[in-house]
């Protein structure tokens, strides 16, 4: 067993459960990371409908709390988790049902039931600030998809527990609701109150949703005894409400801003985030992946999202099987601007039709000549993928044009900063267009590395100090890498090319 570190502080432990990587990470008071580990937990598939493995998550998260114990002193822990996901928990406090995995799609007879029963999908968005998701990525699609094809467990459940909740109440055996979990995406919140809406009522189930919600760093106990037998985190431990994943990334930048901000977060969803004084949205909006959550301050945020990283991966993937290169280039403007010039060469979104441009379907367009997404997919190529930097470039164009789109969409205004992080901070080509598509912002990129994480582990000090998170921003910085723009020739007209290919004008 290793030994305990020798330390006259007190640690937090942060668990940050990502959809399929999940993640243990030790902050010691000061902030500083000193240990972490990952382990991926897939989704399960039974009889067509897909659940996250909870249980398996739980014990392997109790048996690293028991190593992390051994060489740390803990004195809180704080939970990050993606969104839409919840737990059904009995009187007893165990799962009345298995939780349910977003990307369980029940089919469009039950789209259609559900919005003939509740509203339809522009009246629930101008409502709740939440757009329709596909699958069950709305919260209350999930909760009544479990009371129709689960009504036995259904009825069973006392307390609907978003999931990190779920894993706060495994912890400490209390039941507890903070606003930026429930304000995501879920039908369920009223921002003008913030607090439940309408549509828990109309389903009924506001006896089981926690009564009281809470601030993300406000306790929700401490370690039960038998927690504490199991791991030795001590039962003095506190244990936070826990966060939203994308606000516990946002809540540092919240912390030290002095001046306006997009935060432009990268990955398989890209996610681009402004903070707003209010929630409104235009006609157009309606339809699109536009939408409102809480920061752990209670402010709305303003947040578009779109599936970039999952873009790239295709497309890369395509790329790499067909050179064999591994190696990415680097930005090369000679070579950009003879694409932007010629405007007749585009990868046009949507791989799957959702994000800023959800009408737009997935196809790649030379000289004019359209290529269907499936015809690549089936081997058959445009000529510029022979030439692989030139390729890579238009596709890096392509989301760099997408995150435009979704950043504008924010609202955000000339000179607002626009931080990047995430696996696209490290594309060169990427964030050297997306600077030069913004010459009146400063573009960063951000050096922090976990920035979910370390937003738990804010939480987890200000609860341990009694202290509100903004009251921290001493206590930390962020480095930070200023990308240069470019004035690139043709630069405007491709992208005005690209809109009309995208609208089919």
């Amino acid at each position: 067993m290793a030994k305990k570190a020798k330390s006259d502080n007190r640690h937090i432990v942060v668990f940050d459960v990502g959809k399929t990587n999940k993640k243990l990470a030790v902050f010691d008071s000061s902030l500083r990371p000193v240990h972490s580990i990952y382990q991926v937990f897939d989704e399960v598939q039974r009889d067509g409908i897909s659940y996250e493995t909870v249980e398996e998550t739980s014990a392997w998260l109790l048996d690293n709390l028991k190593e992390i114990a051994a060489r740390y002193e803990v004195g809180a822990l704080s939970v990050s988790c993606h969104g839409a996901a919840f737990a059904c928990v009995d009187a007893d406090g165990r799962l009345a049902m298995p939780v349910l995995s977003y990307t369980t799609d029940p089919g469009e007879a039950f789209h259609n039931e559900f919005y003939g029963r509740f509203g339809d999908p522009d009246k629930l968005h101008a409502e709740t600030a939440t757009p329709n998701m596909p699958g069950l990525g709305c919260m209350a699609k999930g909760i009544y998809f479990a009371s129709q094809r689960f009504p036995d467990e259904f009825a069973k459940t006392t307390t609907i527990l978003g999931l990190p909740q779920f894993y706060g109440h495994l912890l400490t055996g209390n039941r507890g609701a903070e606003y930026t979990f429930m304000a995501t995406h879920t039908y369920l919140w009223d921002f003008s109150r913030c607090d439940y809406g309408p549509l828990v009522d109309a389903m009924g189930i506001r006896k089981l949703m926690p009564p009281k919600i809470q601030r993300p760093w406000d306790v929700l106990g401490t370690v039960t005894p038998e927690i504490s037998k199991r791991t030795g985190i001590p039962e003095t431990a506190v244990v936070t409400l826990g966060i939203h994943d994308s606000n516990a990334s946002m809540l540092p930048y919240l912390v030290k801003a002095t001046k306006s901000f997009v935060l432009n977060s990268t990955g398989t969803v890209c996610v681009a985030m402004r903070p707003a004084t209010g929630v409104t949205f235009t006609p157009d909006e309606m339809g699109k992946v536009v939408y409102y959550n809480h920061n752990a301050f209670a402010d709305p945020v303003r947040t578009v999202i779109f599936l970039g990283g999952l873009e790239f991966d295709i497309y890369t993937g395509q790329l790499t099987s067909r050179h064999g290169e591994t190696a990415f280039p680097g930005f090369d403007k000679k070579l950009c601007e003879s694409i932007l010039q010629r405007r007749k060469e585009f990868i046009l979104p949507s791989v799957v039709p959702f994000g800023v441009f959800p009408g737009s379907e997935a196809r790649l367009v030379e000289n004019g000549k359209i290529l269907s997404f499936g015809q690549l997919m089936a081997g058959t190529a445009p000529e510029f993928f022979d030439d692989f930097a030139r390729a890579y470039c238009i596709l890096n164009l392509s989301l760099a044009i997408q995150s435009r789109s979704a950043m504008e969409m924010t609202g955000i205004q000339k000179g607002d900063e626009i931080y990047i992080e995430g696996g696209f901070r490290k594309n060169a080509v990427y964030t050297a267009l997306l600077a030069s598509m913004f010459p009146g912002s400063p573009v960063k990129l951000s050096g922090m590395e976990e920035a979910t994480a370390f937003g738990a582990a804010l939480l987890g000090k200000s609860a341990l100090e009694g202290k509100s998170p903004d009251q921290l921003g001493g206590e930390f910085t962020i480095e930070q890498q200023t990308v240069a723009g470019y004035g690139l020739d043709g630069l405007d007209g491709y992208i005005d090319e690209f809109i009309k290919q995208v609208n089919g004008t």
